[in-house]
């Protein structure tokens, strides 16, 4: 029998086929392990399904009763008898067969298992006696009809109750199957529903820069913490929330906290990761902080999408044990490796030693591990390190009156004496003419401020200071603004440009009764023979070899001025390294189409990039990306470093880069999917149903 071609000619084959497999094999029970399907029993039942004629009843039409003016009569004895139609609504599994002038009971005849004996005549041949429809007369009057024995018969019963109304169940409500498949899904979502109200509520506080925990977390607590706190007040408003929220596994634990928080922040980096695969190139942007007793590194990367530029932070690196070149570079590979990225093009670092220096740095480890990396200052925020001690009395300043009792003292002086009034304003170590405005402002207000001072000095008031770093850089003015700095120090080393100072000097000096003598004397130190018969371009330790009769200014000018010239220009050469400059100064002209002057940028990527010189045109786009990803300061390191002073507490390191990821990146968070973190947090095994 070919099963393909009876299953597929109608849809009563197809249910036929499924009810002959349920009668001719019921579901084991517990103890069953193997069941042997007999292809001819299958065919057997199959058959004993099939009606007899086309005009009886299937398993989807039901009993076959119809309702006819009148029935083929038949001869018993002198009388002639037919089937009534009455009998329909007395008994409704019986059936009547046009055909065979017979009637049938349904329930027997479909839903039969073939274990139990059956009247044949109810489900095979047709019972068509109509003169025992009614019962007998006379003596046996009080005898049971026809179809009223069947009707109480054990067997017709068990297929009228457990299987004919139970398939009828079925059409209405489904199969247990489908009732089992419909609970499953409204509990799966429902569940589902919670997790991610729960993931929105974590989201939220760690975005926020809250704390997600409290110091007493007991139920007879006034204050269990943000989480849970909000937990409590969405359970008061929704009563599906509040009913898996009271139940005693409700997913709240700091345990489950963190790895939710986990789970949302690797899908946050990992969705860094794959904007960085697809450009193939990134930028590495390290720096370093102390917090609460630890010394961190935050790890940052820069890469383009299209031609928008993106920095971001992947995360700190707990590095106290050792701040060697050694152990950062290890650390920083090992990083590498956790997130999957192999590609660096150039790194940027803050100006320490251990970072920068020539031969033993960090910038030496990774330029033999990435070769196409190059290694560039931050110019940003760090270009001024070698002058910015100059300012600290300034600094102090600020701090000084930057208390409004403070600041209320030196206004009124100003007005008092007619003075222009000025405020002084937070030094920045990057903006230099933050510095030029408080040197202003001091000269300026200098003799209200030796007033005030003076005045506090009798009431021994004291203030400590502290020192703050900004940031502001682009690439197309790092190389010029440094270039410029360093000629403009050059410039002003001279007499003239001393002279030009020493007269402000002595002005303000006899103004506010200033001695400009020298202190102190001591022994002086003399140039080296080795340097005799050599021109030197900048001082050296000799102090110069002066008399009495020599004059206050030239003192001035050889052993402070020119010294800390020297100083500032030396350092700031050795700090921006050729190589960087080079490759700023190539930027800035290939992006001028200046292709002869980006020599440098071109060979140097080159073989990286399969860049052609014959044909650079057709690789402009994949270029101009690289020269836009080229970092040139770790301010966004910066920034990190202040989501970690309001973050960092006692917590874990994993706990902490967690939720200083998701504070820091809020443009990646509003578009974590909750499905796929509860997808991932539904991989182990869960009281609570997700899937």
């Amino acid at each position: 029998m070919d099963f393909s071609e009876d299953s597929s000619s109608s849809s009563d084959d197809e249910d036929l086929f499924d009810l002959a497999l349920i009668i001719a094999f019921p579901r084991p029970t517990e103890t069953t392990t193997t069941v042997s399907v007999s292809i001819s029993t299958v065919e057997k039942e199959i058959q004993k399904l099939k009606p007899i004629v086309d005009d009886l009843g299937t398993l989807v039409s039901g009993p076959a009763q119809p309702i006819l003016n009148s029935y083929p009569k038949s001869k018993f004895g002198l009388q002639n008898r037919s089937f009534n139609s009455s009998y329909f609504a007395k008994h409704d599994w019986l059936e009547y067969s046009i055909a065979l002038d017979a009637i049938f009971c349904y329930a027997c005849r479909i839903f039969s298992d073939g274990r139990t004996q059956y009247e044949d005549v109810f489900t095979v041949s047709g019972f068509k006696n109509w003169k025992k429809l009614s019962g007998s007369r006379g003596a046996n009057k009080n005898k049971a009809c026809k179809l009223e024995a069947h009707s109480f018969a054990q067997f017709h019963l068990t297929c009228m109750t457990s299987k004919w109304k139970a398939h009828q169940n079925t059409q209405i409500t489904g199969s247990v199957h489908a009732q089992l498949s419909t609970q499953h899904k409204l509990l799966v979502e429902s569940n589902r529903k919670y997790m991610s109200t729960l993931i929105d509520i974590a989201l939220l506080l760690a975005s926020q820069g809250l704390a997600l925990r409290g110091h007493d977390e007991s139920l007879n607590s006034l204050n269990q913490g943000n989480f849970k706190e909000i937990c409590k007040l969405l359970s008061k408003n929704n009563s599906e929330f509040n009913k898996i929220y009271s139940s005693p596994t409700n997913y709240t634990s700091h345990l489950m906290q963190d790895e939710l928080l986990h789970l949302c922040a690797d899908d946050v980096r990992q969705k860094i990761i794959e904007e960085v695969e697809i450009t193939g190139m990134f930028g590495l942007m390290c720096d370093e902080a102390r917090c609460f007793k630890e010394e961190q590194m935050a790890v940052c990367i820069r890469y383009t999408v299209g031609l928008d530029v993106f920095e971001r932070f992947l995360g700190f690196i707990n590095t106290s044990e050792k701040q060697d070149a050694e152990s950062l570079y290890c650390h920083i590979l090992k990083y590498f490796k956790h997130c999957s990225l192999n590609k660096a093009q150039i790194v940027s670092y803050d100006g320490a030693n251990v970072m920068a220096e020539k031969f033993n740095g960090i910038q030496a480890k990774i330029k033999n591990t990435f070769p196409y990396a190059i290694f560039t200052h931050c110019m940003a925020h760090r270009m001024n390190l070698e002058t910015r001690n100059v300012f600290n009395t300034l600094e102090a300043l600020y701090v000084h009156f930057s208390y409004p009792t403070k600041n209320k003292k030196l206004i009124d002086m100003q007005a008092k004496l007619l003075i222009k009034n000025k405020s002084i304003i937070r030094l920045s170590d990057t903006r230099w003419n933050c510095r030029y405005r408080n040197c202003e402002a001091v000269l300026n207000s200098y003799g209200c401020i030796i007033d005030i001072l003076k005045d506090e000095i009798e009431n021994e008031v004291d203030k400590s200071v502290n020192e703050s770093i900004e940031k502001t850089a682009t690439l197309g003015k790092a190389n010029d603004m440094i270039k410029g700095v360093i000629q403009s120090l050059k410039e002003a080393r001279s007499n003239e440009g001393f002279n030009e100072i020493w007269k402000n000097i002595q002005n303000f000096a006899e103004k506010y009764n200033l001695s400009l003598e020298i202190a102190y004397e001591k022994e002086n130190k003399y140039e080296s023979n080795l340097l005799q018969g050599f021109v030197l371009s900048t001082t050296t330790g000799a102090e110069c070899q002066s008399t009495e009769s020599d004059s206050v200014e030239i003192h001035f000018r050889v052993n402070a001025y020119f010294k800390t010239l020297d100083a500032v220009i030396v350092n700031m050469e050795k700090r921006f390294s050729t190589e960087s400059l080079q490759m700023a100064s190539a930027v800035d002209n290939f992006l001028k189409l200046n292709f002869n002057e980006s020599k440098f940028f071109i060979e140097h990527y080159q073989d990286l990039l399969g860049i052609s010189k014959q044909d650079l045109r057709s690789e402009m786009t994949v270029a101009k990306n690289l020269t836009i990803t080229l970092p040139i300061s770790s301010s966004t390191c910066e920034r990190s470093f202040s989501a970690m002073r309001r973050l960092k507490t006692s917590m874990l390191q994993n706990r902490f880069n967690t939720i200083s990821i998701l504070n820091i990146e809020k443009d990646i968070v509003k578009h974590i999917d909750n499905d796929s973190i509860i997808k991932k947090f539904a991989r182990k095994n869960r009281t609570i149903v997700l899937q």
